[in-house]
């Protein structure tokens, strides 16, 4: 009899502890604190900056301060536009701030609670001492105070709370960043501002203090025709100018994008005394210079400032693309080229061996007619080998630099010497030099080009258009004696 009594009690105390917590669920007792980090389940949206919504609001706005991150920006309204208070000599565009205000007002964002605003509450969304705030100073003295708070759990969004108003946002983190304004957003972000591109005729670069390449450009009266470029330093030759012109181009991807300090007095600290680089560049009327000093930490952006000025700014490190480019990017490489219809003779002495190669090519009418050492490259139908000919002018014009160097006090063997006639009777003269084993210097018409190329230039074989390579293959096919032939 115990045994079952004790049975009965036990199912007794079971029952009413079941029937305990069925009872505190229904009554929600047992339901977890809600978290101000957890994301609202609730898809109720509402203004941000409630008082924007008040029509004439934006417009009665006279001042308005930005604090973020221990730093601060103030901008006012003044003489019909807007100027910075805090950074006087900061010209900003007065338009992007009436986008900040516009892009408020229109600020939608989900509520995250709504109800009475107590300190404690205010502690839990973490609006209690931020550090991120706007401030909006209307002309009748009212002042207007827009909080972010903390991140919510997922750290996608901030809560975002109006002083005065019942309701606290969450808002995109991207939206915080968009809204708080800093000196960059203000300022003209475009540094090589010129009225017209195509009247472009200078541009210099210099490394470490010193000139790297300075390019000059003859600006043609005709608006059609392309501007011709040359080089001026390290030494004086036709440019590159599609290089150049990409050049030209990508400068306009390159913006500023933050203010770091303005006005700072020691610019050797972000490697802008002197700078790292240097590049400026002009029209007839006015000259723009970017330099640029050491890279962030995170080698995302460089340190820079524009004309000289100690006014430090972020420049994105990816949009420059000039910086390791090596001289020979913006010169023309190749030592001589011209159309092939202009020359009526070329000598070419090539490792002891001597060719005469006679053009006609002029008339447009008329059957193109070469000869090598007096032979006709072309025999019939079935022998034509004009092409095999040209390939030797393609080898040819193919000398090209592949580096720069002060002239030699010695020259070595010679190696090559093209003596091009063409049909106005110019003569222009190429010559090639051992430099060592595998690289020759280059000489036009009896003075120095500047430079070196490879040697394999000339010895290659027909393929890889080697100079003796397609004089050897036209021998071959024309039977003629050539000691370079295989």
């Amino acid at each position: 009899m115990k045994k079952y009594l004790t049975t009965i009690i036990a199912l007794i105390v079971i029952a009413v502890a079941l029937t305990g917590f069925f009872v505190a669920k229904k009554a929600g007792w047992l339901d977890p604190a809600p978290s101000p980090t957890e994301e609202p389940d609730d898809t109720v949206t509402g203004p941000v900056f409630a008082f924007l919504q008040e029509e004439g609001a934006s417009a009665a706005v006279s001042r308005i301060e930005f604090v973020y991150d221990g730093s601060s920006l103030s901008v006012k309204r003044g003489g019909g536009s807007w100027v910075s208070d805090s950074n006087p000599e900061l010209e900003i565009i007065g338009k992007n701030v009436d986008s900040k205000l516009s892009a408020m007002g229109n600020l939608f964002a989900r509520e995250a609670y709504r109800g009475e605003i107590t300190e404690s509450k205010l502690l839990e969304f973490g609006l209690v001492d931020s550090n991120y705030y706007i401030r909006f100073f209307d002309e009748d003295g009212t002042v207007h105070r827009v909080v972010f708070g903390k991140e919510n759990q997922n750290g996608y969004y901030y809560y975002v709370w109006e002083e005065g108003c019942d309701v606290i946002h969450l808002t995109g983190k991207s939206s915080r960043e968009s809204l708080i304004c800093r000196a960059g957003d203000l300022i003209s972000t475009t540094i090589f501002d010129f009225d017209d591109s195509g009247q472009i005729n200078g541009i210099s670069i210099s490394k470490d203090g010193q000139p790297y390449v300075r390019l000059r450009a003859a600006l043609s009266s005709v608006p059609e025709e392309p501007r011709s470029w040359n080089v001026t330093y390290p030494l004086e030759r036709a440019g590159d100018r599609s290089a150049i012109e990409a050049l030209l181009t990508n400068l306009n991807s390159v913006k500023l994008a933050e203010v770091v300090e303005l006005g700072a007095e020691n610019m050797a600290q972000y490697g802008l005394s002197p700078a790292k680089y240097k590049l400026t560049v002009s029209d007839p009327g006015k000259s723009i210079s970017l330099s640029l000093g050491n890279t962030t930490s995170d080698r995302m952006y460089y340190y820079a400032s524009i004309n000289n000025a100690n006014d430090v700014y972020l420049i994105s490190a990816a949009s420059v693309d000039f910086t390791d480019e090596p001289e020979l990017t913006y010169i023309d490489e190749y030592i001589f080229m011209v159309s092939y219809t202009l020359l009526s003779r070329v000598d070419l002495e090539v490792l002891g061996d001597t060719f005469v190669l006679t053009y006609d090519a002029a008339d447009a009418d008329k059957e193109e007619v070469f000869t090598i050492n007096g032979v006709n490259v072309f025999i019939d139908a079935d022998r034509d080998y004009r092409g095999e000919f040209k390939r030797i002018g393609t080898a040819m014009y193919g000398l090209r630099f592949s580096g720069l160097e002060a002239e030699p006090a010695e020259k070595g063997e010679l190696l090559c010497r093209i003596r091009y006639e063409q049909k106005d009777g110019t003569v222009t003269t190429v010559e090639c030099f051992a430099r060592d084993e595998t690289t020759m210097y280059f000489y036009l018409n009896g003075s120095y080009a500047g430079g070196y190329g490879k040697q394999y230039l000339l010895t290659s074989d027909n393929t890889n258009y080697g100079i003796t390579g397609t004089v050897a293959n036209l021998c071959e096919l024309l039977g003629i004696q050539y000691s370079q032939a295989e």
